[in-house]
């Protein structure tokens, strides 16, 4: 270690222009791929045209000030993992590639995930692209597919897979030795982080896990994440030969750059691990709370209820009567309606047989919420009106317009503000 901060220091200070391989002088020039550049440039574009245009139409409410300091940050932490010093230092030690796949994994992935891009970029394209992309995730084999892709097993599978496979030495010795397959590494990286913490955060208001799962999803991630390191810290071979001339450049062995990179591997990454279990915790408890306040403050109320149904269980109401949701409309013809449309494809749906869709959010507590969409106050006529033009509300959004009348919209209405 004590080399290693030494050699850096000396770099610091001395030509950062020094070759490669030239004279035996390392490496700490900045590497601005173009590639890189115009890849992260045009996503910075993207995002601004978006951005724009949910501003114009819906103001700060559904993207904010939080999601864009976070696309910003994530886009800073990209550039520095993929074109500063750190891209060409990791070419010589294995420890400084390991910082760099951390940055990818564990830093930009969830701070992108928090901004939101999918939805923005969705915005950026044109209005006639943007209803078929809406469209999409609505067709039922498209609703499957990625009901599988965003499964929490699947993805935490292949984020933990792709992280131990491309540490196999053969694998991440074939990534160093030709750019295309490391370009491809560096993807698998990010895609399967982005996934992974697109299932633990909420930045949307929706959850695919609840807090207490999420803690044991991110839990045995750091375990696992974590066993390689362990190996490579354990083992008195080196395993990556590949990085011993570059090692030698900063006064190391191959085998004190391997060890370096577990003990990364394990302490950042493991701070970064505790840090979400903790926040998560935290969340978890104060969801806790504020059920067992709720179900406190509600004890009166299901004591009268109580009551009144004693009182009122010999008195034979009709079933027409009983089937009507505050003159909205006909619930058991809502129910039918809601699986006539095909939206147990899409969303989970308390009391409708095979309703556990994840494309769109859940629909639990429909009657309680605030607001239909984010954007409009939950009343019978705005969920009616939400039901029958959602691309007339908020364009190019996930749910298509599919030609419900005025009728079958208030009795599906009626059936969601049931759920409470």
């Amino acid at each position: 270690m004590r080399k290693l901060i030494l050699t850096l220091a000396l770099a610091a200070i001395s030509d950062p222009a020094g070759a490669h391989a030239g004279g035996g002088r390392a490496d700490f020039s900045w590497s601005l791929e173009p590639w890189v550049l115009a890849s992260l440039g045009a996503a910075a574009l993207a995002y601004g045209i978006g951005l724009a245009r949910i501003r114009a139409e819906a103001g700060d409410r559904i993207v904010g000030g939080g999601n864009v300091a976070a696309f910003l940050a994530g886009l800073a932490v990209l550039f520095t993992a993929l074109a500063s010093p750190v891209d060409t230092l990791s070419d010589d030690l294995f420890s400084m590639h390991m910082v760099q796949h951390l940055l990818l994994m564990l830093v930009a992935a969830p701070l992108m995930v928090w901004s939101r891009p999918f939805l923005v970029f969705l915005w950026a394209l044109p209005r006639s692209l943007r209803r078929s992309f809406g469209r999409f995730p609505a067709r039922r084999g498209a609703a499957r597919a990625l009901n599988l892709l965003s499964h929490p097993v699947f993805v935490w599978s292949a984020f933990c897979g792709v992280f131990a496979f491309w540490h196999i030495p053969g694998p991440y010795g074939l990534a160093l030795r030709h750019e295309s397959v490391h370009i491809l590494e560096h993807a698998c990286f990010f895609a399967s982080g982005y996934a992974f913490w697109a299932v633990v955060m909420s930045p949307g208001g929706r959850r695919r896990l609840e807090y207490g799962a999420s803690v044991l999803y991110v839990g045995t991630a750091a375990v696992l994440s974590g066993l390689p390191g362990a190996l490579i810290i354990l083992t008195d071979r080196p395993f990556y030969p590949i990085h011993a001339e570059g090692a030698a450049r900063w006064g190391l062995t191959a085998l004190e750059d391997q060890h370096l990179a577990g003990l990364i591997m394990w302490i950042p990454a493991g701070f970064i691990y505790l840090a979400a279990i903790c926040i998560l915790f935290a969340l978890w408890m104060r969801e806790a709370d504020r059920r067992a306040a709720a179900f406190a403050r509600s004890m009166p109320t299901l004591a009268a209820l109580i009551a009144c149904a004693a009182l009122l269980g010999g008195c034979g109401e009709g079933t027409e009567a009983s089937s009507e949701a505050g003159g909205i409309g006909n619930v058991q013809r809502g129910a039918a309606l809601i699986s006539q449309f095909g939206c147990p494809a899409c969303h989970t749906i308390p009391g409708i047989a095979g309703a556990d869709g994840l494309v769109g959010p859940p629909l639990t507590k429909m009657g309680r919420r605030g607001y239909v969409a984010g954007v409009l106050r939950n009343t019978p006529e705005n969920m009616t009106r939400w039901i029958r033009r959602p691309q007339a509300i908020v364009p190019g959004n996930a749910m298509p317009d599919m030609g419900i009348s005025e009728d079958q919209a208030r009795d599906i209405t009626a059936y969601l503000y049931t759920l409470r």
